[in-house]
């Protein structure tokens, strides 16, 4: 299914079911903000290849995630800090740029992840991810909570110390056991340049 919908890049990945925080200063974004919030639509999160934040319309990665806004804040300037979560991830078509410089794309929706339950062989993956959870100082009853295969691979994903380039590839990843085993990979990698 193809829609069209505004487009926020980051400098991070953010995967589906992983909500985050956002300030939001910039006229565009804040355009975005409002009119997503006024519709109760959901708007697109893009990596960034090239490029920055702020500034001029930056190079973003192909693939990328649809959120919502769960919560919001707004400062006595104007400015809003928004709590997004993702929803499902999306292949970009292509993209236009409008006179203030909010980007909109033309995306390819995914359908959603079957919710498939872990099983023993990923328990090596839980532990990494409570143990990570700890050492970043997250309740782990939150960051463990409802885990299924799907979860497992984006929230370890979001938390591993990797290449923006291979948390990007995950994105246009369809298949849920080859996520998994992806991230195994780095886990691997990891543990092995720490002896």
């Amino acid at each position: 299914m193809s829609t069209e919908i505004p487009l926020f890049p980051l400098q991070v990945v953010l995967y589906p079911t992983i909500a985050t925080r956002l300030q939001v200063f910039e006229q565009r974004y804040l355009r975005l903000v409002r009119e997503c919030m006024a519709d109760q639509k959901p708007f697109g999160v893009v990596p960034i290849t090239e490029g920055k934040e702020a500034g001029a319309t930056p190079e973003i990665f192909q693939w990328g995630t649809l959120v919502g806004i769960h919560d919001f804040d707004q400062t006595p300037n104007g400015l809003f800090t928004i709590t997004i979560r993702g929803e499902r991830r999306f292949e970009v078509i292509d993209t236009r740029v409008e006179d203030d410089g909010l980007m909109f794309a033309h995306v390819a929706l995914k359908d959603e992840d079957p919710e498939e339950c872990i099983t023993f062989a990923e328990d090596d993956l839980v532990d990494m991810l409570e143990s990570l959870a700890k050492h970043m100082g997250i309740d782990t009853d939150t960051f463990l909570k409802d885990l299924t295969k799907t979860t497992l691979a984006w929230r370890l994903a979001g938390v591993l110390p990797v290449q923006p380039e291979l948390k990007m590839s995950l994105l246009a990843m369809d298949d849920v056991e080859a996520r998994l085993l992806e991230v195994k990979k780095w886990v691997i990698e990891i543990r092995m340049r720490q002896r």
